[in-house]
């Protein structure tokens, strides 16, 4: 049972991450947006956070709490990390998946035609963060490794927290806030918003596939570092934007081959 000031943090740390973050892009300083959203944009980027931060936590908790107890209730704490473990294996173990995840979103046609949608955001902001296709939510691995990572770990509490700190780094490396100065600093280790702005070139979106560490891109040689920000963000073989929710298999083409990573 989750400690209550530990479960008011676990829930409410993405919320506020993101109630700042949209205040910021406000206030502060921010990098040129380069296009301009739609009305359908927005429809999507709302149905994303609804999908994210509602639908997918929802089934996952399910998931851990009376269907895995169900089917392996043998299972439950088994690696038997403790609090810190579970909370690096949730950071660094899971991101690690998310990587070759995401790089094989990007290079297999079926999969990349699922992603699209979310390069085909014509500007980047903190409302872009969990814009996709309504299927691809039910893909990430953080639907279909989490809620078994986190039955198993020993510690939930620390795996639940390591997810909040993932969602909320999430929002802040979709934001348009200038660099600061030690985000050269921070580039061996994190990525930043700068890395993940790169990551969504319209001219070439296969670098900087990492979530948390920028490590697993540095190492597998698919790092795009510099201080240079995309001219232009939405891919161009995107369909229109309710092909791109509702049927994005049916319209359009595979990524260039030339450009998968």
């Amino acid at each position: 049972m989750l400690i209550e000031p530990l479960a008011v943090l676990i829930v409410t740390l993405p919320l506020l991450t993101f109630l700042a973050l949209s205040l910021g892009e406000c206030v502060l300083r921010t990098v040129p947006a380069r296009g301009q959203e739609t009305g359908a944009d927005m429809v999507i980027n709302l149905s994303g956070f609804a999908m994210q931060g509602a639908l997918i936590p929802a089934i996952g908790y399910l998931c851990s709490h009376s269907l895995l107890p169900r089917l392996a209730p043998a299972g439950e704490g088994v690696l038997g990390f403790g609090f810190w473990g579970a909370f690096l294996l949730c950071l660094i173990g899971v991101d690690f998946l998310y990587y070759w995840q995401h790089r094989l979103f990007h290079r297999i046609g079926l999969l990349w035609r699922l992603h699209r949608c979310h390069h085909a955001a014509p500007t980047l902001s903190v409302w872009v963060t969990a814009r996709n296709s309504l299927l691809m939510h039910f893909l990430f691995v953080y639907l279909l490794v989490n809620p078994w990572l986190a039955y198993l770990a020993g510690s939930v509490e620390g795996f639940l927290l390591a997810a909040s700190v993932t969602a909320s780094l999430d929002l802040w490396r979709h934001t348009r806030l200038a660099p600061a100065p030690y985000w050269s600093a921070l580039e061996w280790l994190l990525i930043t918003p700068r890395l993940h702005h790169r990551h969504h070139d319209a001219a070439d979106p296969c670098k900087n596939f990492g979530a948390n560490l920028s490590v697993w891109d540095r190492l597998f040689g698919t790092l795009r570092a510099g201080s240079a920000y995309p001219t232009a963000y939405a891919v161009s073989d995107a369909p229109d934007p309710w092909s791109q929710l509702l049927h994005p298999l049916s319209v359009g083409r595979a990524l260039d081959p030339r450009r998968r990573a």
